[in-house]
């Protein structure tokens, strides 16, 4: 009976893949946070680790189980796992994403260096390797600038350096991993997020953020929204996003999940992309919106199933993610959500203290929200964040917070 190897770092909710899979004769063998390792118990192959994110047993691990079982594809759908999946591909020779192919989609200056010259614009950028390149780069191109993490998602670490005084904010207490600085830019910020299966794009639609990537800073939720044909834009992010993917070593099979802007001078601009779903509840509105479960085709596509995609049949939905307050959470609003809310997922525990918005993909409320049209959805996104607001009850927070 044939095996996979799942990097499993979401909750049996959101990716049943005994589900997924019955009736196949695949079994899955899973390897899963500590947190999550309870909704897969009662699966027969389940390996939980404490951080899992770091703890280099999950590779360990993973090798034995990979050779144990005879496992015959690898399956990792979060952005912690993409390149441990790569290179445990690269040691067994399994087909899938390669090493050079993950870091071309994880690494952001791998990723821009494949991207230069080509059909679309990418900012100007640099690998940070010290404050000197830093200061050059500033002196060169003025403010405001980007730092990011070379390899985050979620604009985890992120930082808009506007003047010198933040600039000194940073480089006092700068990202401890590998970095580079950017240019700014400004203007709207959109995402294609799609699917790869057999080297072609088999399904992709633009998405409009409301609010951005960086609100959970300020605490504040973020939402998307997906564009009609008709939108000015849509065409134009779809030829992007294809580009994109041309122009790197994309995978034979892969979801992907691509952040582009469109600027007040009317240009469409590169942020970046990743080759696996996107975060938050995005994979939920999709399916709510399309009919189309892209963490399932993409599984299937990996272990050489045939394809249950159908003709996609459209209909308004967009995601809304609200990121914890500051406080101790005394009551999580449940079970009178409005009407337009389609799916729910509460991520927060009544009586844990919180300390606001960690990553964009990170949230303590998710919900996918419908709606006659795209402006009836984007209307319904605003007032379920309001009806949270008014629900949810927080205490002041402590000098020493739990999370």
């Amino acid at each position: 009976m044939p095996h996979v190897l799942v990097f499993a770092k979401t909750p049996y909710a959101k990716t049943p893949y005994d589900r997924w899979l019955a009736g196949t004769g695949i079994v899955p063998v899973l390897l899963t946070t500590t947190e999550f390792a309870a909704g897969y118990g009662h699966l027969p192959h389940v390996h939980a680790f404490d951080d899992y994110d770091t703890n280099q047993l999950v590779e360990k691990t993973a090798l034995r189980l990979a050779r144990e079982h005879a496992v015959t594809a690898v399956f990792a759908r979060a952005e912690a796992d993409v390149v441990r999946a790569a290179q445990l591909r690269d040691l067994l020779d399994l087909p899938g994403q390669r090493t050079a192919s993950a870091l071309a989609f994880r690494d952001k200056v791998v990723m821009k260096d494949h991207l230069v010259g080509g059909p679309v614009e990418i900012p100007v950028y640099r690998p940070l390797d010290s404050a000197y390149t830093a200061l050059e780069f500033v002196a060169e191109h003025g403010y405001p600038v980007v730092i990011k993490p070379l390899s985050e998602s979620g604009s985890l670490g992120a930082a808009i350096i506007r003047d010198e005084a933040e600039l000194d904010a940073y480089l006092a207490r700068p990202w401890r991993g590998a970095s580079e600085i950017e240019v700014f830019v400004p203007g709207q910020m959109y995402h294609v997020d799609g699917l790869v299966v057999n080297g072609e794009v088999v399904f992709a639609h633009p998405f409009r953020y409301l609010n951005d990537c960086l609100s959970f800073r300020a605490n504040h939720w973020v939402a998307n929204l997906p564009l009609t044909p008709q939108d000015p834009v849509h065409d134009r992010l779809l030829k992007a996003a294809r580009a994109v993917l041309a122009e790197l070593p994309t995978p034979p099979h892969t979801a992907f999940h691509a952040e582009l802007w469109i600027t007040p001078d009317d240009r469409t601009v590169f942020c970046e992309i990743a080759s696996r779903t996107g975060g938050g509840m995005i994979s939920a509105m999709v399916r709510h919106a399309f009919g189309i479960d892209l963490d399932k085709e993409w599984l299937y596509a990996e272990c050489g199933l045939p394809s249950t995609l159908g003709t996609p049949a459209y209909r308004p939905t967009g995601a809304l993610c609200i990121p914890p307050s500051d406080g101790v959470l005394t009551h999580l609003p449940s079970g009178d959500e409005p009407a337009c809310v389609k799916e729910v997922a509460l991520t927060g525990t009544v009586g844990e203290e919180y300390h606001g918005g960690v990553k964009s993909g990170l949230f303590l409320a998710g919900y996918v929200v419908g709606g006659d049209t795209e402006e009836d959805v984007a209307a319904n996104l605003e007032n379920v964040a309001t009806w949270f607001a008014d629900r949810a009850q927080w205490f002041p927070a402590s000098t020493g917070g739990t999370r």
